[in-house]
């Protein structure tokens, strides 16, 4: 889920942390990507056909859905093509506090599926197309496909003790890969370096699409809290580990954060009936989530004839297509074993109009204030001088 709302209040309150980036400025960089959140895209990405929905489902000879093995041979390739190196994190066991959004979202899902029924008995295209989407979900197998998959492209597999993102972003800050690759805005809560979003959309689109890219320092210092402020603040506006507290958005959250400081000072001022224990506990989770940065990442040449087994006769692709987008994995591992220099043009930003009004808007405020004060100065001379 991410954490409500925070990339909304970033861009309006702390925009010089957003940038628009071109994908080739990841060229060179390793990506510790969210693989749950990518298998996700492709799972919904299929049930996005309207009235043939059903037919783009890509299914094997046992009538297992294999989408989600197109979409990340594919994706990968793509990725490695560009020079970029994927690390695939995975989840690992959820921690206890999840247990009760694990428990919503199987309530969600309990009603998308009668309602999936519901539609389906009145023929209703559009309301199956919708709950369909919600019932998309990334499990056990999916996830086992995806790993044997990726290694026998010979990417780098990292499996989390706990969260995904918690993960990537720990390899981020140990310097392991330059970036967290997810929609899920928690990477910034778990303090990764550099966030990287909309990695599909720069996929899907023509040449020269921008990536969305935030800065996790630019976004603390833009918004004037400290890091133990900031993780407050997240946890308020809504997180996985505890309830939100009703009728607080993100605005509201951030002064309450800004005027008391800590969660432990706002809840009491606030008279809410909900403990303060649930919240505390909830940021021990950001601060002190299991990861591991003893891995070693290793891109490798893709094992061809057992990757060419696994798609053509366990996913049942087109053996011809399989052998092409082989050849180009190939390929790109050849080309990224040559060391390349990076160019810095690589990171032409794109204008951002709310990041440049506020600079403009607080060198017209700090302008006024020292006009006043000059003016304010001499009425002092003035008057003692009388």
């Amino acid at each position: 889920m991410g954490i409500k709302g925070l990339a909304k209040l970033l861009s309006d309150e702390a925009p010089d942390c957003i940038r628009e980036v071109e994908f080739k400025s990841l060229h060179g960089r390793k990506v510790a990507i969210d693989a749950s959140m990518a298998i996700y895209q492709f799972l919904i990405a299929v049930r996005s056909g309207g009235p043939n929905q059903q037919a783009m489902m890509l299914t094997n000879a046992d009538g297992e859905t294999t989408s989600h093995i197109q979409g990340m041979f594919n994706r990968t390739i793509r990725f490695l093509t560009e020079g970029m190196k994927p690390v695939f994190v995975f989840d690992g066991k959820a921690p206890q506090m999840k247990s009760g959004e694990l428990e919503k979202r199987r309530e969600k899902r309990k009603k998308a599926e009668e309602e999936l029924k519901k539609a389906a008995d009145d023929d209703n295209v559009e309301e199956m197309d919708k709950h369909s989407k919600r019932l998309a979900r990334a499990g056990r197998k999916e996830n086992e496909d995806c790993k044997k998959l990726l290694r026998l492209m010979g990417v780098p597999v990292v499996v989390a003790p706990m969260e995904a993102e918690a993960q990537a972003a720990a390899l981020c800050k140990a310097g392991l890969v330059y970036a967290t690759g997810t929609e899920d805005m928690d990477a910034l809560t778990f303090a990764t370096p550099i966030l990287i979003r909309k990695m599909t959309f720069a996929n899907q689109a023509a040449k020269g699409a921008k990536i969305q890219q935030m800065n996790y320092k630019k976004a603390v210092e833009g918004l004037e809290l400290t890091h133990e402020q900031f993780v407050d603040l997240c946890i308020l506006m809504g997180c996985d580990y505890c309830d939100t507290i009703k009728g607080i958005g993100p605005k509201t959250a951030l002064k309450l954060i800004k005027e008391h400081g800590s969660i432990e000072k706002i809840i009491p001022a606030l008279q809410d009936e909900k403990p303060v224990p649930a919240y505390v506990l909830a940021r021990e989770l950001f601060f002190n989530h299991e990861v591991d940065t003893d891995v070693e990442l290793k891109w490798t040449a893709p094992k061809k004839e057992e990757l060419t087994k696994f798609l053509v006769e366990e996913a049942g692709f087109n053996a011809d297509r399989v052998k092409a987008s082989i050849e180009k994995l190939d390929k790109a591992h050849t080309a990224n074993r040559k060391p390349q220099a990076r160019m810095d043009s690589f990171f032409a930003v794109k204008s951002n109009p709310a990041a440049d009004a506020k600079r403009k808007k607080k060198l017209q405020d700090d302008k006024a204030k020292k006009k006043q004060k000059v003016s304010d100065d001499r009425k002092k001379k003035v008057k003692g001088k009388k």
